[in-house]
């Protein structure tokens, strides 16, 4: 069982049965049996701990007694809840799960015990947990990030970045890491990406702690030679500020790093928003290639692009437009996306085409 990871509470049990009227009456042990399929002996191990229900067995205690499944657990006591907790609310065994999001076994096992999404996928995996698992999808984040191997998996990540960006404050060097050298080798190991993807983002990274750090230099100039007492007050306060970034930009880098993988659109995907951002809008037939589809409808269920549909004068189609959010993170994520993807070309964005963004309106559906 996963660390801190909630259990069945047997004297939950004991408290509904002895409480909760059913058809009008309490349930004796037989009773709620005969209700289960099981026998009295089962249901009364049940109650004394001696047995663990399993999650199918628990949804049909929760509908007896017209309770959620997640009432039958022990509280989870201050932590987040994690993937196997979501899951046993939900009353599904793993193999129903990986079943319901399209998954193998072993691709569950992953996400479920390291909280690791698969490489290969298009990116909606989470919005999949988050259907079959009836909950909101910034919960199945939440219990990603908050998973404990995974915050181990950020600390070791954070700490091979501080041993990188050390190399930042060394003037008249150059504040590079090559694929090679052996932080970046763990990082790798830790990320589960090609080492020249890893090289490329961690470079970038270093690069925005380097200018962090230039900006930290000018301000300490702009205290000493401040030309008034509020001016060098102001100075001091944008010092402090960015000091206090610089020293959390390592943990800042592994939580970017692991989230943006994590969430990562694929090449196609990308390809086509940076269309978007450019055009501000694309045509896309009724009828469009298997493959097409699939990427529309990504898009569209992770809320990045919205379909407005027109029709022609001799077939119909969709105009798809990228979404006001989809715009922000799109744009945000930019130099990320060239890091990951450096074969498609970075967006060239005007103001014209930022006024087309819109909000979601209706997903477009194949």
């Amino acid at each position: 069982m996963a660390r801190g990871t909630a259990k069945f509470d047997p004297a939950i049990l004991q408290r509904l049965r002895a409480t909760r009227e059913v058809g009008g009456h309490l349930l004796s042990a037989t009773e709620l049996a005969k209700l289960l399929g099981t026998s009295k002996a089962r249901v009364l191990a049940y109650e004394a701990g001696s047995s663990v229900p399993e999650p199918g067995r628990i949804r049909e205690l929760a509908q007896i007694f017209r309770v959620h499944p997640r009432e039958l657990y022990e509280p989870t006591r201050g932590r987040y809840d994690q993937i196997k907790d979501l899951r046993s609310y939900a009353g599904l065994t793993a193999a129903e799960l990986a079943a319901q999001i399209g998954v193998s076994r072993t691709t569950y096992r992953d996400i479920e015990t390291l909280a690791i999404l698969p490489v290969r996928d298009d990116g909606t995996l989470p919005l999949r947990l988050s259907e079959a698992l009836g909950i909101p999808l910034r919960m199945v984040h939440r219990s990603l990030d908050h998973h404990p191997v995974a915050a181990d998996r950020r600390a070791a990540i954070a700490k091979h970045l501080t041993s990188i960006f050390d190399r930042a404050h060394v003037q008249y060097q150059p504040a590079v890491v090559d694929p090679n050298e052996a932080p970046l080798v763990e990082i790798t190991e830790l990320l589960r990406r090609p080492a020249s993807v890893v090289c490329r983002l961690v470079n970038h990274e270093l690069g925005l702690y380097r200018n962090l750090l230039k900006r930290h230099a000018i301000a300490s100039l702009s205290v000493a030679y401040a030309q008034s007492a509020k001016a060098a007050e102001d100075a001091a306060r944008e010092g402090e500020v960015l000091e206090r970034q610089i020293t959390e930009h390592p943990v800042r880098a592994a939580s970017t790093l692991v989230r943006f993988l994590a969430e990562a659109m694929t090449s196609q995907q990308w390809r086509t928003v940076v269309t978007l951002l450019e055009a501000g809008s694309v045509w896309a037939p009724e009828q469009a290639e298997h493959e097409e589809a699939q990427v529309w409808q990504a898009l569209s269920a992770r809320g990045i692009v919205v379909a407005e549909r027109e029709r022609a004068s001799t077939s119909d189609g969709v105009r798809m437009i990228i979404t006001a959010e989809g715009w922000r993170r799109s744009i945000q994520q930019a130099p990320l996306y060239g890091c990951l993807y450096p074969r498609v070309a970075s967006p060239r964005l005007s103001t014209r085409t930022a006024t087309r963004a819109h909000r979601p309106q209706a997903p477009y559906a194949a």
